[in-house]
């Protein structure tokens, strides 16, 4: 068989995501036809179809479907790697790359990554922090060796390590804060501030009461913030909320269908990393905390 290239896989991969070849060329800077070309070439190295055409979409055959995690990782581990060595130039050091979810309590993460930094000295820590779906695309992409969040992608070796308990707060000072028991219809008149899901390629809405006026932001920090700020109430984890309900400075809204939430968080890896002594070290330090 005559060897497949990365750039072969790239432009596979970039065809799946694009959803057909012009676009795949505008993603990678190229015409047209080299991607018609490179994926004609993978095809018959590989002796099987990828795709089938049907009107200006190109869809793939369930042999494509079983490739695509494959190549994803294989795309993500090789700019992985091209990264570490320009950052790099003397010394590539040993490296272990995280997808961590926005829920997860970062005082207890970076206190079992200290630890971990003690132990494996010659180790370098990526952490990338993720909300909804982008930890699940991070892994599936080779992006990261492994992810802590609630969505991770189906294949992966997981186990439940953290229970997110969320509280429904407003500032001390907002209209609602003074409703004991609140129905979802009294929040539809007020502003819900939501994060917006980081993913690429599947996008969710988690925690959305049905509010037609929402206040968007990227993460849990700008949410607390925005609360502060009094724009609007919002799902926050208590371990970040608490303080501030504590000095007042935030109010725990009371609603009749439920004003807390669980979120259950996983962690999740590939087969490919079940030996890979320094990534379990890092779990069980974190199942420790």
């Amino acid at each position: 068989m005559h060897k497949v290239s990365i750039e072969q896989w790239r432009m596979f991969v970039a065809v799946v995501e694009a959803g057909g070849f012009a676009a795949a060329g505008d993603t990678l800077f190229k015409t047209q036809t080299a991607i018609s070309h490179g994926i004609k070439k993978l095809e018959q190295n590989l002796n099987k179809p990828l795709f089938e055409i049907k009107g200006r979409r190109a869809e793939l055959t369930s042999f494509g479907h079983s490739l695509l995690p494959a190549a994803r990782q294989l795309i993500g581990s090789a700019e992985q790697l091209e990264r570490q060595a320009v950052s790099q130039p003397d010394l590539l050091r040993k490296q272990l790359s995280i997808a961590l979810d926005i829920l997860y309590p970062v005082t207890t993460f970076y206190a079992a990554a200290k630890q971990f930094s003690v132990l494996y000295p010659d180790y370098n820590l990526d952490i990338h922090q993720t909300c909804l779906s982008r930890a699940a695309e991070l892994l599936e992409d080779g992006k990261v060796q492994f992810a802590i969040a609630s969505r991770l992608p189906a294949g992966c070796i997981s186990h439940s390590v953290y229970d997110a308990h969320l509280m429904l707060v407003c500032h001390a000072q907002h209209p609602l804060s003074g409703i004991k028991q609140l129905q979802l219809n009294d929040l539809k008149a007020s502003t819900q501030v939501v994060i917006r899901d980081a993913g690429v390629r599947r996008v969710v809405d988690s925690g959305w009461l049905g509010c037609p006026n929402r206040f968007i932001v990227a993460d849990m920090q700008q949410a607390l913030q925005a609360v502060l700020a009094q724009c609007g109430f919002a799902w926050l984890p208590c371990w970040l909320a608490e303080p501030y309900v504590q000095n007042q400075q935030l109010c725990a809204l009371q609603l009749e269908q439920g004003h807390k939430r669980v979120v259950q968080l996983q962690f999740g890896y590939y087969e490919n990393e079940a030996n890979n002594q320094a990534l379990h070290k890092l779990i069980a330090l974190l199942d420790s905390h």
